[in-house]
C-alpha cells in the first residue's frame, strides 16, 4: 500500500534517511557483499519512523513519524527483505483524513479545545521498541499501547490499550523487558495532582498488568527506560518533569507536556521485583533515554547511562534541524551510578571512552550478571550527528571504532553466537546511509575486532529508525 507524500524539505546524502519515502515491499532479494556467518540465521527486525508528511500537514519531529517494520530473513540461500507499515490508530485516521489526526512526539496535538475537553487525544503510533511477549511480538511507543505484529509477514495484529483497565496508566517506558518466563515487564505513569509510577509485568497470554511495585512523586520525569539488575527493576527520574493538565488539555506536542526542572535534582529508584519495596538515591539533575546495564556488586546496584545535562538533545532531532546535517549542540555523557545500601545520594562516575548513544550489551547478560563490553553509536568531533560506531571495554576503558566514510550509522544491535561463551562473541549489525549510497546498508561487524565481515545492501532507504531485533530461526 503506497501513501502519497508531499516533502517540502530537501534533504541530499546521508540526511535522505530522514525522509518519507518509503514503500512497503512484500519480498525483495538483498545484495550481500562479502560473507555472512554460517551460524547467523533468523530474522533482523528494524522499527522507526517512515512518514512525516501526508498532503494536509506534516509532522516536525524525527520521532514523530509513521511506524514501519522492516525484517531481513537470512536463510541459507540467501538473504530477503520486506516491509510493512504499522496499522495503528494514528497511522490509519491520519493516512483517511490526508493530515495528521494525533498530536506526536514533537508535533502539536491538531485536535479542537472541546475534542480535547471530551476525552485525551494519544497517539499510538508503535514507532520506537518491539520486544516479545510469550511466543508473541509487539511493538510500542511512550504511550499504554502495545501493538502485536507477525514476525513473518508484519502484518499488524490486535492492540492492546493498558489505559483503560483496573490500574489507570496514561504514560509507558517505551523499553520494556522480556523475562525468562516470556513475561513482559515495563513501566507506566499515572497522570495527576500526585503522579505514579507502576512497574508491571504481563504473563504470557495475559491482557491484565500485575502491578509488581509502586513509586509517588509529584511530578514525574520524563521516561524513556530503565535498568534490570538481578532482582530489581532500577528506575531513574529525570528533572524533566511532566506538566499533568498539560497533557489533559494542552494542545503541545507530548515533549511540550514536559518541563525542565532542575532545582530538585534527579534520583535513581530501585524496586524490589519480589515485594514491591522501593529504594530511593538522589543525583543530579539529569535527562537520559538509555541505560546501558545495570547490576548487582555486593550489597550495592549499579545503574550505567548515557546522560544528557538538559533537554537540548530534543531540539537536536527536530526534523528540520536532520536534515540539514546541522551540528549537535547537546552531547551526552557515558556515566556509572553506584547505589550504596547505607548511602541515600549517588553520584556520577565518568565511564572511560566516547559518550555513546543507542548502547548494548550481550542481551543474555541483562538482568543476570555484569557485561565487560558494550557498543554505541558515536557523534563526530564537530558535532557530526551519529557517524560512527564504537566498542568500549567497561573495565579498561580502551575503545575500538568502525566507520563508514560520509555516513550516519545507528543503533548496534549485538547478535550473540548460539553457543558462544564471552561479552563480544557475535556480530553488530548497524543500519547505515553514506551520501552516495543508493539504499541502505547494514554493516555485519565481528563484534569483538570491529572488523566489517559483509554488507547486507536493501533494497530501498530504510528511513533511519531507533531499535532493532533479531530473531533465531
Amino acid at each position: 500500500m503506497d501513501t502519497p507524500t508531499h516533502d517540502p524539505i530537501a534533504a541530499s546524502g546521508r540526511a535522505r534517511g530522514f525522509l518519507s519515502g518509503a514503500r512497503e515491499i512484500d519480498d525483495a532479494r538483498v545484495d550481500i557483499r562479502g560473507t555472512l556467518p554460517s551460524w547467523l540465521r533468523g530474522t533482523h527486525l528494524l522499527n522507526g519512523p517512515a512518514l512525516w508528511e501526508l498532503p494536509g500537514g506534516r509532522h516536525e519531529h524525527w520521532f514523530d513519524g509513521y511506524a514501519m517494520w522492516h525484517a531481513l530473513r537470512i536463510a541459507d540461500d540467501g538473504v530477503r527483505y520486506r516491509s510493512r507499515f504499522a496499522l495503528s490508530d494514528a497511522y490509519r485516521r491520519s493516512s483517511a483524513a490526508g493530515m495528521p489526526v494525533f498530536g506526536e512526539f514533537g508535533s502539536p496535538n491538531p485536535a479542537g479545545l472541546l475534542t480535547r475537553l471530551r476525552s485525551p487525544q494519544v497517539t499510538d503510533n508503535p514507532a520506537v521498541v518491539m520486544s516479545r511477549h510469550g511466543d508473541r511480538w509487539l511493538s510500542v511507543t511512550e504511550t499504554p499501547f502495545l501493538t502485536y505484529f507477525d514476525p513473518d509477514t508484519l502484518e499488524t495484529q490486535e492492540r492492546l490499550d493498558l489505559g483503560h483497565g483496573d490500574e489507570v496508566m496514561h504514560l509507558m517506558s517505551a523499553h520494556g523487558f522480556t523475562l525468562a518466563d516470556g513475561s513482559y515487564l515495563n513501566l507506566a505513569t499515572a497522570l495527576g495532582r500526585r503522579c505514579e509510577m507502576k512497574l508491571f509485568r504481563l504473563r504470557p497470554g495475559s491482557a491484565r498488568p500485575e502491578v509488581l511495585g509502586r513509586i509517588a512523586m509529584p511530578r514525574s520525569g520524563y521516561t524513556h527506560g530503565f535498568g534490570l539488575a538481578p532482582g530489581h527493576a532500577l528506575i531513574w527520574e529525570t528533572a524533566l518533569r511532566a506538566q499533568p493538565l498539560a497533557f489533559r488539555f494542552g494542545s503541545r506536542s507530548y515533549a511540550g507536556n514536559f518541563r525542565w526542572e532542575p532545582r530538585d535534582g534527579s534520583a535513581i529508584h530501585a524496586v524490589a521485583l519480589d515485594t514491591g519495596g522501593v529504594r530511593t538515591w538522589r543525583i543530579p539533575p539529569i535527562m537520559a533515554f538509555h541505560c546501558t546495564q545495570a547490576w548487582g556488586d555486593g550489597n550495592d546496584l549499579v545503574l550505567e547511562l548515557a546522560v544528557y545535562d538538559d533537554a537540548a538533545v530534543f531540539d537536536d532531532l527536530r526534523l528540520d534541524r536532520r536534515r540539514a546535517g546541522a551540528p549537535l549542540k547537546s552531547l551526552p555523557r557515558h556515566v556509572r551510578y553506584r547505589l550504596r545500601a547505607d548511602h541515600r545520594d549517588a553520584d556520577p562516575e565518568a565511564i572511560a571512552g566516547p559518550a555513546i548513544e543507542l548502547q548494548q550489551v550481550h542481551p543474555w547478560r541483562v538482568g543476570r550478571r555484569r557485561a565487560q563490553v558494550c557498543w554505541g553509536g558515536g557523534n563526530g568531533e564537530h558535532g557530526e550527528f551519529s557517524d560512527r560506531t564504537h566498542r568500549i571495554d567497561l573495565d579498561g576503558g580502551g575503545v575500538s571504532s568502525w566507520q563508514r566514510p560520509q555516513a550516519i550509522q545507528l543503533e548496534p544491535l549485538f547478535v550473540p553466537r548460539p553457543g558462544g561463551e564471552g561479552d563480544d562473541d557475535g556480530v553488530l549489525l548497524v543500519p547505515t546511509l553514506a551520501d552516495a549510497d543508493d539504499a541502505t546498508v547494514i554493516g555485519v561487524l565481528d563484534a569483538r575486532s570491529m572488523e566489517c565481515l559483509a554488507e547486507l545492501r536493501t533494497p530501498q532507504i530504510v528511513p533511519f529508525g531507533f531499535h532493532a531485533a533479531f530473531r533465531f530461526h
